[in-house]
């Protein structure tokens, strides 16, 4: 009369992770996302680097170009001395003494990545005269300030006297 019922449904051991297995591949992802983490932080300075290095092509050109355009000195200057602290500003320099002063009428102004710095071997600013030449052909270098290797490589840009500009890697020291 009593009919014996079995239980269909059963857990088994084998279906389930064991906590040493769970524990192991936790394990595995902190390491590999450790080592990722670095080279993924690397990559995204790399790539303020050169937006950075693309944004003063840019505006090196455009600071030639409206010499030429409005025949009228044009100055880059990125001096704190010039009011900027981390960038440069393009301004016309209304009386030609090549020193930013009030007077003078600001283009433009840019700043860069505070992980970043510029650097020129000829001083603090670059002056384009009416035909678009300067007399202070140098390599701008942009260099990244916090970086444990002591060979990297900054991007650069050599301005020529006739204003022109070419992209090169320069050793930041």
């Amino acid at each position: 009369m009593f009919k014996s019922y079995q239980h269909r449904y059963s857990l088994k051991a084998d279906k389930a992770f064991s906590l040493l297995e769970l524990l192991a591949v936790l394990s595995l992802v902190a390491i590999v996302s450790g080592v990722a983490s670095v080279n993924l932080y690397a990559m995204w300075q790399l790539q303020l680097l050169k937006d950075d290095h693309k944004s003063l092509s840019q505006l090196i050109q455009y600071a030639r170009l409206t010499s030429l355009q409005k025949q009228s000195v044009i100055n880059i200057c990125w001096s704190t001395a010039c009011g900027s602290e981390t960038g440069l500003i393009i301004y016309l320099d209304v009386n030609q003494d090549k020193v930013w002063q009030q007077s003078d009428t600001l283009l433009t102004q840019w700043s860069m990545h505070h992980t970043n710095e510029l650097r020129f071997n000829r001083g603090e600013q670059i002056s384009f005269n009416l035909a678009g030449n300067t007399g202070q052909s140098g390599t701008l270098i942009l260099c990244p300030t916090h970086t444990t290797n002591d060979d990297l490589l900054g991007l650069a840009l050599v301005v020529s006297s006739t204003g022109r500009i070419r992209a090169t890697k320069e050793v930041c020291d």
